[in-house]
């Protein structure tokens, strides 16, 4: 069954000194990274509070031996979990990393898409041949560089920090590592990171305190590129 998720309601005005597209992406995307992020310690904590119901171990036991083969299915599951816990006890935020930045790579897709549209329609000059392939890779750039991308082709100014892009630039090696090689700490990962203590193979772990403070930065730049790209292309026609 096809599934479509329909953008926020924002009602133009006629005289409207920002374009509402920007602001309906936004509004979707950081909704979601915030809902990924509740809805991963809702299970932890609820998924917690179960088991340490009267007969919850019990309950959880009859309810998957009812859809699984055998008892042994079952055990050696859990003896799975036990023999490698070290990439299932923070399966949880791991996930939500992932999400972010998936909800991230589709918002500034949107993003740079709608930049692409604003300036056709409202005849700016062609962007040097230089800034034209950097729009063709788009979707393959940090996203440091997807932000200096978006201020040339919007031409805006956008107030990111060296601090702040360092820290872009952790999340994103982090995501690469859980995403290509299970969470542990590669080559490339070592050459490119600011964080110290880390050896060739270390699984790379993460607290909800960091977490957190990667889900603020997304707060940050997509408050931020929505309403520059939305003012600066106020009188750009209705999109999509």
């Amino acid at each position: 069954m096809a599934i479509r998720i329909p953008l926020p309601d924002f009602i133009r005005s006629q005289d409207a000194k920002a374009h509402p597209y920007p602001f309906q992406i936004a509004m979707q995307a950081l909704e979601l990274m915030q809902g990924s992020l509740f809805y991963a310690s809702f299970v932890d904590v609820a998924s917690g509070a179960y088991v340490r119901l009267p007969d919850g171990m019990a309950n959880l036991e009859c309810f998957f031996m009812e859809r699984l083969d055998s008892k042994n299915t079952y055990d050696e599951a859990w003896e799975i979990l036990g023999k490698y816990q070290i990439f299932f006890e923070k399966a949880a935020y791991q996930s939500v990393l992932i999400a972010m930045n998936s909800h991230w790579d589709w918002y500034a897709r949107k993003l740079i898409d709608f930049v692409v549209f604003a300036r056709h329609g409202l005849d700016y000059p062609i962007l040097e041949r230089s800034a034209r392939k950097q729009l063709e890779r788009f979707s393959s750039l940090p996203i440091g560089e997807q932000l200096e991308v978006i201020q040339i082709a919007a031409g805006v100014c956008l107030s990111v920090t060296d601090g702040e892009k360092t820290e872009l630039q952790e999340m994103a090696l982090v995501r690469n590592v859980g995403l290509h090689n299970r969470w542990e700490v590669d080559k490339r990962y070592l050459e490119r990171t600011t964080r110290r203590g880390y050896q060739l193979g270390d699984v790379r772990t993460f607290e909800v305190e960091e977490l957190n403070g990667w889900h603020q930065m997304f707060i940050t730049i997509v408050r931020a590129t929505s309403l520059e790209v939305a003012q600066a292309f106020a009188t750009a026609p209705d999109y999509p």
